[in-house]
């Protein structure tokens, strides 16, 4: 599936939603020196990439939940928790290339398009059989279930991730701490979840 945005489009659509993400996610990190370090970490990955004319925006998120993502046009967000859970700087790097990896191969467009054309498709659907149940599916279950990446995707925004932090003289291994870490992370809280429900 290619991306039909132009790249024009990728940038009006990541500026339109860059305040909404903010917003959704506690606003930006107030830590200017944190700031300042996690974009010269991407802004450096970002000068080794394909796309090394897009300008890039990184932003912590001040929320305590480990997650990264980005939006077409070069939006990238990690989050405090997702920081407090990285060991080393090389780490931090390898989980902004990935992002910068899904923004270089153009997988946000990708996605956006996919859920844009399933919406299409659904909405179509509605108006020619009467259905108001597929016409509340159009705006919101469809669209939510095509915003996860490909095994595809993700394999392939890894080994952009790898080839940028190497670029960058970041020990590639990193990558493979930091997912060890978040397993660790993830069972842990999965562990929290389930004694929590047993009280």
């Amino acid at each position: 599936f290619t991306a039909f945005m132009s790249e024009e489009d990728e940038l009006r659509v990541g500026r339109e939603e860059h305040p909404k993400i903010i917003e959704e996610f506690g606003g930006a990190y107030d830590n200017p020196e944190v700031t300042k370090y996690v974009d010269s970490i991407g802004q450096f990955l970002a000068s080794t990439s394909e796309r090394p004319d897009l300008e890039f925006t990184f932003t912590v998120l001040d929320s305590p939940v480990v997650n990264a993502f980005a939006l077409p046009g070069g939006y990238v967000y990690i989050t405090r928790g997702l920081l407090a859970l990285a060991n080393s700087e090389a780490e931090v790097a390898g989980v902004l290339g990935h992002e910068i990896g899904h923004v270089t191969a153009r997988h946000t467009a990708q996605r956006y398009s996919q859920s844009v054309l399933a919406n299409i498709g659904l909405i179509a659907l509605a108006i020619g059989t009467g259905s108001e149940a597929l016409a509340n599916l159009a705006g919101s279950g469809a669209a939510a279930y095509l915003q996860s990446y490909s095994r595809d995707q993700e394999y392939e925004a890894d080994l952009l991730g790898v080839r940028y932090i190497s670029r960058a003289t970041y020990e590639p291994q990193a990558m493979a701490t930091f997912l060890s870490s978040l397993a660790a992370d993830s069972r842990l809280s999965l562990a929290a979840a389930r004694a929590a429900e047993t009280e």
